[in-house]
């Protein structure tokens, strides 16, 4: 673990709120860069993500405070965000897609072709982030023999399962899928779709592995589970529906056009 990542005289550079401003530059800059390909001016991109940065961050914080409220409602005064630090990914997601929904209404965009611009990089963006998490020594894992097991000082010196990787790693593995698709998707909205279906099914799986909020709430599930298998059917659902309907207008025609043959 690397709390600390580096210090500029005496301002140090702490791992995850370094790793996570790491991931919004790099998002942002490589999605203004396709933004041309896609048919959106750059400034066009640079706004809606800063519009998505700021709601998510405010919508990661207000859903962690949420979840954690027994602990806030004692310490009101540490509510406010001030190190980039308690967060949740759920929270950034829902914010930031409301955020984008509303400014693409706003200045007259397409909000399906934005999400599938900017979905492969928010995701690539939580592979980075998780690895700030691997550094800060938050979100660990439930005690491990594997051979890759690792201790985190802040916690105990048992070996533990580096969950913050595999979530990194699937993260990683969505992002190439998402990129390899994108200029294949069937139908506007894929990628945002396959985001909800793929991160659900990793989230869940995750979630086995962490010991960090992973209390059971129904059949043995944590809330994260349960939210992410309801994301996950949701998305799936759409997924599967929009491919269909797709398909038959893209097969319709065909059939008009034989049966006049006929």
């Amino acid at each position: 673990m690397r709390p600390t990542l580096f210090k500029i005289g005496t301002m140090p550079f702490h791992g995850y709120p370094t790793m996570l401003v790491l991931a919004l530059a790099v998002g942002v800059t490589a999605a203004a860069l396709q933004a041309r390909r896609e048919g959106f001016t750059p400034r066009l991109v640079l706004e809606c993500c800063f519009v998505v940065a700021l709601t998510g961050l405010l919508g990661a914080r207000l859903l962690y405070v949420f979840l954690n409220w027994g602990f806030y409602s004692v310490h009101p005064e540490r509510i406010y965000l001030l190190r980039l630090t308690g967060l949740s990914f759920y929270g950034a997601f829902a914010g930031g897609a409301l955020a984008a929904y509303v400014w693409s209404s706003l200045r007259k965009q397409n909000f399906l072709k934005m999400a599938d611009l900017l979905s492969p990089y928010l995701i690539l963006g939580y592979a980075i982030t998780r690895i700030g998490c691997l550094l800060s020594g938050c979100c660990y894992g439930k005690v491990s023999g594997v051979c890759w097991a690792v201790v985190i000082p802040r916690v105990d010196n048992l070996y533990r399962h580096p969950v913050q990787l595999y979530a990194s790693y699937g993260a990683l593995l969505i992002f190439v899928f998402l990129k390899a698709m994108h200029s294949r998707k069937p139908f506007d909205g894929f990628n945002l779709a396959a985001l909800g279906s793929l991160y659900g099914l990793l989230r869940f799986t995750t979630e086995f592995f962490r010991e960090a909020d992973s209390h059971p709430l129904w059949l043995g599930l944590s809330a994260a589970q349960l939210f992410s298998l309801a994301l996950g059917l949701l998305s799936t659902a759409l997924l599967l529906y929009y491919r269909r309907r797709a398909l038959q207008q893209k097969i319709g025609p065909r059939r008009v056009r034989k049966a006049k043959k006929y």
